[in-house]
Order: structure tokens, then C-alpha cells, then sequence
């Protein structure tokens, strides 16, 4: 079948390839007002650990190599440390103590995600609110330079640090996945609109052309007489 015949197809069955997108999009539109936007506030993290000192009987130092490893050590436990319903509630609590604010431990505990990239953690807070988001993330930020390493054994003659090296400022909204995630619901529902209007023409015996009455019957077509109305 040549393009002309599916274009042909398609124009007589537009209000299949219009109808289906046109009941999407009323659904996205009501996906769109019913759904609360979020926000997103994040703070970066990084563990920093004291040089070494030298004992009486120690004549050689390895440079750092092992404070770096204890860093690096540190900062897979911090993942999961900042994920716990210990950190949580030590957050809740601080945000009660500088703010006044009543956020539970549960609340924290699951807006925060972390993730870690070479030696930087990143702490990620998702509320309903952009300076919830804010609040909840800054307050996190504090807790772990104020304990950050009480949450694992260290080793006394070692000191260690947290240090915040990006502050939670602001929250951004999450809008850019929602607003993909329609826009992909609106282009398969044109693809399903122009492959049922195809389908449906399969199953139609109708003959609407010369050319489909000529293809059935196996015979040329001779002549045609145009539809036109009569005249009053």
C-alpha cells in the first residue's frame, strides 16, 4: 500500500487520530491539577581527617594514605548513616530546637536520599514545600558537622571532621520529569490514535474508491458516477 492510501485513510477516519489524544490529554490535564508539585533541596558533604602524627619509634609516614582510605571508609557508612531513623530523629530534633518547628523523624527519614560521588556526599531532600525542602536539608547539612562522625567508631588518635561544601539554599521544583512523563503520554496516545484508525479501516469491507472496487472485483473500472446532491 502506497503512502497516498494510509494519508487517504487517516483523513477519513480523523476523528479516530484526533479523539484518542483529545481523552489523554483531558487525562493529563486532570493528572496535572490533581498532583502536588514537589521540591527538591540538596547539600554536599565532605570528611576531612587530620594528618597523622608521628609516634616516638615512627620514622616514616605514608603521606595520608591511610586517612584518605578512612575518609573514603567514612563516607560509604555516611550513605547509609543519613538514611536511618537515627540521623532522622536527631535532625527532627535539632530542627525543633532552631526553628520551633514540629517535623517528625518519620518525615525526615523519608524525604532524604543521599548519594556519594568520589568523596562528596550529597544530601537529597524532596517535600511538598520549597522551604520545607530547604529547612529539612540545612538542618541535616548541621547535624552532620555537629556528629557526623559519632555515627561510627573512629580511631581516638585520629581526629575527623564534616564540612559542608554546598549549602541548601533553595529547592527546586520537580517538574521536568512530571512534565516529560505527559508529553510521552501524549505522543504514544497520536501513535495509538493513527494505528487504530488503520485498524479499524482493515476490518471495514467497505469499498470507498475506484481503485478498492477495482482491487476486489478484479476488474478495471469503467466509469464513475459522482455523489452530488440533488438539486432543490
Amino acid at each position: 500500500m502506497e503512502l497516498k492510501a494510509y494519508l487517504r485513510i487517516l483523513w477519513e477516519r480523523w476523528y479516530i487520530v484526533v479523539l484518542v489524544p483529545l481523552i489523554v490529554l483531558v487525562g493529563v490535564l486532570y493528572q496535572s491539577r490533581s498532583n502536588t508539585l514537589s521540591y527538591t533541596a540538596q547539600a554536599k558533604m565532605s570528611i576531612v581527617r587530620s594528618a597523622e602524627q608521628p609516634g616516638e619509634n615512627q620514622y616514616f609516614q605514608y603521606d595520608g594514605y591511610y586517612q584518605y582510605l578512612a575518609s573514603e571508609y567514612a563516607l560509604d557508612d555516611l550513605v547509609q548513616v543519613v538514611q536511618g531513623n537515627v540521623f532522622a530523629t536527631d535532625v527532627s530534633k535539632l530542627i525543633k530546637t532552631d526553628t520551633g518547628q514540629d517535623v517528625s523523624a518519620g518525615e525526615v527519614q523519608g524525604a532524604i536520599t543521599s548519594s556519594r560521588v568520589n568523596r562528596i556526599l550529597t544530601i537529597s531532600v524532596k517535600s511538598s514545600t520549597a522551604d520545607r525542602a530547604t529547612l529539612i536539608a540545612s538542618e541535616a547539612a548541621k547535624t552532620l558537622e555537629t556528629n557526623g562522625t559519632g555515627y561510627f567508631k573512629t580511631n581516638p588518635d585520629v581526629g575527623a571532621s564534616v564540612q559542608t561544601i554546598q549549602q541548601a539554599l533553595g529547592a527546586a521544583p520537580n517538574s521536568n520529569k512530571r512534565n516529560l512523563l505527559y508529553l510521552l503520554q501524549i505522543a504514544v496516545a497520536i501513535f495509538a490514535g493513527v494505528v487504530i484508525a488503520l485498524f479499524v479501516d482493515y476490518l471495514d469491507d467497505s469499498l470507498r474508491s475506484p481503485e478498492a472496487v477495482s482491487t476486489a472485483l478484479g476488474v478495471p473500472v469503467i466509469g464513475v458516477i459522482p455523489h452530488e446532491r440533488a438539486a432543490r
